[in-house]
């Protein structure tokens, strides 16, 4: 499978993702040369929803899902949406988020599989949850 993590999500945090699951391909925003620090968030999801391969985006920005422009640009692409929840922002990258999002790394993976078009919540609180979102 291939991850995709926006720009709201630390371009470290994909790498060393891609580093640990030698399964899977792991590309941050930052390091896919399309995409410019203000490429508008439907373009980026169209352009991943035109690419062969379909893409599973892990985004640290739940305003995507509340915009109704980016909301229905999300739904047209039939893309897996993985969206990390405020806890998430609030963490130190290298003392807890990192750690943690190592943790749920396989929970992730996991509800992956399947179809396309699935929308899905990572808490970051103590239970660490993927849970399918309704939208």
């Amino acid at each position: 499978m291939r991850f995709f993590f926006d720009r709201n999500m630390a371009a470290i945090l994909a790498r060393m993702v891609d580093v640990m699951d030698r399964d899977h391909t792991v590309v941050s925003y930052y390091d896919d040369g399309r995409f410019s620090p203000t490429t508008p968030d439907v373009e980026w999801i169209q352009t991943l929803a035109a690419d062969d391969s379909p893409w599973i985006v892990v985004s640290g920005d739940g305003r995507i899902l509340k915009n109704k422009a980016e909301l229905a640009a999300l739904r047209e692409a039939k893309l897996t949406f993985f969206c990390l929840s405020s806890q998430w922002m609030h963490m130190n990258l290298y003392r807890e988020q990192a750690w943690k999002f190592v943790k749920v790394w396989p929970d992730i993976v996991e509800n992956a599989k399947g179809t396309s078009q699935r929308i899905f919540e990572v808490s970051g609180g103590a239970g660490l949850k993927v849970e399918r979102r309704h939208l």
